[in-house]
Formats: C-alpha cells, sequence, structure tokens
C-alpha cells in the first residue's frame, strides 16, 4: 500500500513538473530559441531541466521527431548515469523513426560519446564508427568531423597523441573554416572549433610541442575575447598550466593551473588540475601540498570507481611517499587500489592497458605487496613465473628465428634455382640464334599492339634482346626516352611494346635485368660476395643503395644483406 502511494505522489510531481514546463515557457518559441536558452542556463540546472522537460512536451505534443532527437540529445548530455545512457537510447530510437540521415548519424555519434563518458570504451568506438561510416555514405561533412574529433579522444585515451593530433588538425580546420556558417539547428561549428583547439593543444603538450603550442594558445584567447566567450577561457589557463608543467616549469603550472580553478563557473569537477597541482607541488619538494592534491583523485575514485589513466601516477606517487614514511597500511592500500585499477584496464580496453607509461608495473607491485606482507611463499611463487615467462619468451623467440631462418632459407633457394633456369633459357636462346634466319616469321606474336605494325615490333624487340646481350642496362643514365631514341621510336610506342612483351613497366623492366645481372655474378664470381650493399648497387646501375634494396627486396622477397650471407654460407 505503501509502495502504491508513493508511485502516484510521484506520478503527480512528474506531471506538474510538466504542466509548470509548459506554462511556464511560450509555446510559440522555435526550437532554436529553446536551445539557446537551455545553453544559457548550463550553470542552472534547474532552470536548464525545466527547458528541457519543455522541449521534450513541445515535441512530442507536435509529433516532432527531429526536435524530439534534440530534446533527449540535450537529456542524455545533462544527466547523470545511467540517465544519461536511457535518453542516448531513446534520442537513437526517436532518430530511426524520423528516418532523417543526419540525426540518426548524429544519434549515434551522442551515444558513442556518453559511453565514452562512462568509460564503456568498445560500445563507444562501435557507435562512433557506424557514425563515422554512415557520415561518409552520406556526404554529411559535419558529423564525418565530429566523429573525427571522437575518434582522436579515443587514441588520446590509448596514449596515441601523435594520431590524435594528426586527426585533430583535421576536424580543427573544418570547424573553423565553417565559423562564418549560420549554424543551423543541431550543429555547432563553434562549440567543437574550441574543443578541438583545447584537444590538440593538450595532446600537443604530451609530445613536448611547446612552441606550437604558443601559437594555438594564442589564437584561442584571441577568438574567444573577440566573440565574448569567458566560459571557456578557464580551460585554455589550465592548458597552459599543463603546458608549463611538461616544459618541468613548475611554478608557472601552478600559477595557471590555480588561476583556472578559482575562474571555473560550472558544476563540473576537475581533476585534470587538481592532478597536475599534485604533480606540480611534488616536483617543487612540497610532497605534503603534493599528497593533498593526490588524495582528492582518490576521494574521486572512491566515490565514482571510475578514474581516467592518464591519472594512474597518482597511485604510484602515493605509494612512494608512504613507502618514506614508513606507513605500510597506507602504502599496501594504496598498491591494492592500484592493482584493482590495473585489472579494470586490461580487462575493460586492454589495448589502451599495454600503452600506460608506469612507474610500478604488476610484478613490481606483487613484489613490493609481498615484502610488505612478508609472505616468502608468495615471493617464490613471483620468481617462478617470472622464469617462466622468461623461459617461454626465449623459447618463443628462438622459435620466431629458426622460422624466419627457415623462410629465408627456402626463398634463396627458389632464388638460385629461378636464376639457374634463366641462365640455362639463355643458353638455349643463344644457340637457337643461328637457326632465327631460317624460322617462320610469327605475325599472330608480333601483331599484338592494335596500330602498331609487327615488322616495326620484332625490329625493336630483336634491338631489345642486343640492348640485353650487351648489358646496356647497367648504364645509370639510360631511360624510357632516351632508350626508345636509340631504337628509333618514340616513348609511347615504346612503352607499349614493354608493357606487353616483358609484362612491366620500363622502371621493372631494367630493375629486373640489373637484378638477374648482379645474382650472376654474385653466384658464379667469389669477387662480388666481398663487395658491400652500396658497390654492388653502383655495379648494377641502381642510382643509390636504398634503390637497389627497395626492387631487391620486391623482386626476391629477402634483403640483398641477407641472400649474400646465405650465399657465403652455402659456399
Amino acid at each position: 500500500m505503501k509502495s502504491i502511494f508513493s508511485y502516484v505522489v510521484l506520478f503527480f510531481i512528474v506531471i506538474s513538473l510538466k504542466i509548470h514546463a509548459q506554462t511556464t515557457y511560450d509555446s510559440n518559441l522555435s526550437n532554436e530559441q529553446i536551445e539557446k536558452k537551455i545553453d544559457e542556463n548550463s550553470n542552472n540546472p534547474i532552470k536548464m531541466w525545466k527547458l528541457i522537460n519543455f522541449y521534450i512536451q513541445k515535441s512530442k505534443k507536435n509529433f516532432d521527431n527531429e526536435a524530439l532527437f534534440y530534446a533527449y540529445r540535450y537529456a542524455s548530455i545533462t544527466s547523470k548515469y545511467p540517465l544519461n545512457i536511457k535518453y542516448a537510447d531513446s534520442a537513437l530510437v526517436t532518430a530511426k523513426k524520423s528516418k532523417i540521415k543526419k540525426i540518426v548519424l548524429d544519434a549515434y555519434l551522442n551515444r558513442g560519446n556518453i559511453n565514452m563518458a562512462e568509460e564503456f570504451y568498445q560500445k563507444a568506438l562501435d557507435d562512433i564508427l557506424v557514425a563515422n561510416k554512415l557520415s561518409q555514405e552520406a556526404g554529411n561533412d559535419y558529423i564525418f568531423n565530429k566523429t573525427i574529433y571522437y575518434i582522436a579522444q579515443n587514441k588520446i585515451y590509448l596514449g596515441q597523441y601523435e594520431d590524435a593530433a594528426k586527426e585533430l588538425r583535421i576536424c580543427l580546420n573544418f570547424f573553423k573554416d565553417n565559423l562564418q556558417n549560420k549554424t543551423p539547428l543541431g550543429k555547432n561549428y563553434e562549440v567543437y572549433y574550441i574543443y578541438s583547439l583545447m584537444s590538440l593543444i593538450d595532446s600537443q603538450t604530451k609530445l613536448s610541442k611547446f612552441n606550437e603550442n604558443k601559437i594555438l594558445l594564442k589564437e584561442a584567447f584571441n577568438y574567444l575575447e573577440e566573440n565574448k566567450l569567458q566560459q571557456y577561457i578557464p580551460y585554455f589557463i589550465s592548458s597552459e598550466g599543463t603546458n608549463a608543467y611538461y616544459a618541468k616549469d613548475y611554478e608557472t603550472a601552478i600559477s595557471k593551473l590555480s588561476e583556472a580553478i578559482r575562474l571555473y563557473n560550472d558544476q563540473w569537477q576537475h581533476n585534470t588540475e587538481i592532478f597536475y597541482l599534485g604533480l606540480s607541488y611534488w616536483h617543487v619538494g612540497k610532497k605534503k601540498l603534493a599528497i593533498k592534491y593526490l588524495e582528492e583523485i582518490d576521494k574521486h575514485y572512491e566515490k565514482t570507481k571510475k578514474l581516467d589513466p592518464q591519472f594512474r601516477s597518482a597511485y604510484e606517487i602515493l605509494i612512494k611517499y608512504y613507502n618514506s614514511t614508513g606507513n605500510t597500511e597506507k602504502q599496501l592500500e594504496y598498491i591494492n587500489k592500484l592493482m584493482v585499477l590495473d585489472r579494470s584496464y586490461e580487462k575493460n580496453y586492454k589495448y589502451l592497458y599495454g600503452r600506460i607509461v608506469k612507474e610500478y608495473d604488476t610484478k613490481k607491485l606483487i613484489a613490493e605487496k609481498n615484502r610488505i606482507e612478508y609472505t616468502l611463499k608468495t615471493q617464490r611463487v613471483f620468481f617462478i613465473v617470472l622464469f617462466i615467462l622468461f623461459l617461454g619468451g626465449f623459447l618463443y623467440f628462438g622459435f620466431r628465428i629458426h622460422k624466419e631462418k627457415q623462410t629465408y632459407k627456402k626463398r634463396f633457394e627458389e632464388i638460385i634455382a629461378q636464376q639457374n633456369k634463366l641462365s640455362s633459357t639463355e643458353k638455349l636462346s643463344g644457340d637457337s640464334a643461328q637457326y632465327e634466319g631460317q624460322q617462320k616469321f610469327d605475325y599472330d606474336f608480333y601483331n599484338k599492339i592494335p596500330g602498331l605494325n609487327p615488322i616495326f615490333v620484332e625490329n625493336i624487340l630483336n634491338q631489345l634482346a642486343i640492348f640485353e646481350h650487351e648489358n646496356k642496362f647497367l648504364d645509370p643514365q639510360v631511360s624510357q626516352k632516351s632508350l626508345s631514341e636509340d631504337l628509333g621510336t618514340n616513348s609511347t610506342y615504346f612503352s607499349k611494346i614493354i608493357n606487353t612483351y616483358k609484362g612491366k613497366n620500363f622502371v621493372l623492366y631494367i630493375s629486373d635485368l640489373r637484378l638477374d645481372y648482379i645474382i650472376d655474378h654474385l653466384k658464379n664470381d667469389v669477387k662480388y660476395i666481398n663487395k658491400d650493399v652500396k658497390e654492388l648497387a653502383a655495379i648494377a646501375g641502381f642510382s643509390n643503395t636504398e634503390n637497389f634494396s627497395d626492387h631487391f627486396r620486391r623482386k626476391f622477397d629477402l634483403k640483398p644483406s641477407v641472400f649474400i650471407k646465405m650465399l657465403k654460407d652455402n659456399m
């Protein structure tokens, strides 16, 4: 009975909120006006939610699925777990009902963004990649570039800052180029320009590109001042702080990060600033103050059971600090937490786990835990496991080396057999040359190229045979143009003949002749074996060693140095 009464009360509260929302706001407000009011009240959750509820009810009343999607999207962005996931699902269902491609794309992207914020990385990436694919098919540049932004965020989580920076430059340029466009419903070039700029600066900070960041920070502050976007300024001041931290200017880092925290005027917990303040104080020797900041990171983890991998080193410092003070209880507490976090990282996103830079790896943590707990038995197990892993690694790499040698040997034997066959063919061709005058002209063979006289083709091929026999291909200056002129034809006809009768283009034709020549000499003349690759490249007529090696690997699937070594071993 009490439960039924509670549901009835809740029902009337929801109804009253809806009626209040409908009566408080003018139903003639356009969707764009409603969204603008929601954005303006982002720091007033109660008023903002009244507007969102009003937006939802108005859209339902008007059977406007497009507007309802945008209303649900606002609800998903501003609510907490698990409501944010439910609203994101509702937004996707509504978008599909509308059958409007652009909002279906946006719905997938929105749910991916929400899942990423909740650290459901696999689900997030699935949705983002769907949006990326559909946006390419639909030619929706706006959603496509938003997906690039979120893919970059995944790369940042993976620690792939160089790749992330490349992606961010692409979407940054797109949003920047469209800043002057009038913002239609559901598009906000300005916000994603600012987000991309902020994320690019932070990525480049990790890559120590401090001078490039000075230019980007100047661009950011100028734009925010000119467009009166004061709410974003603290974020870029924070970027200045992290930039200073990685440049080892810890005093500036402390100043900028502290200023950013003072200027923030929102409901978010700014762990990034707290974390880097802790690290900065640690580096300037104020260890007790550093620990207070880093313990705030631990409090956040205790409350949410979530922690961005970039904050992992907070626990390493806490472990180190309490080890130095002799507080083994605290030390053990943080070791256990760090081990739980590492297992979580490995389970939920193993690709990320392998890229986290750690001061204490898992084995070290286990060894330290054993030392504290004085468990000699566990220590012995640890060393046995370590030995097994070492032995396993040794056997694995030994097997790989053996397999690689077998592959090389097989390939070497194939090359030698191929060259022996080639030598035999050339000998037979030479022996049969004396009978050429008695052979009947093969009209069909020389008539493969439309528009070219078969007799002309035969003449060119005969000249090519002489060219090959006299090893004129060793001339490093030989080119398609020069050889075609020597043979009395033009480059176009000559190219057709080479492609048709040699089965390859001119560059590969010349390169293969040179390679066969050098292989034959390596095999039959011992003085060539003792020459280095650079000398062999010059003898064969290649312009440089790299060009020679590239073509050698292309034709024989083996490095020239490996082939020479195996040739020596088989002598």
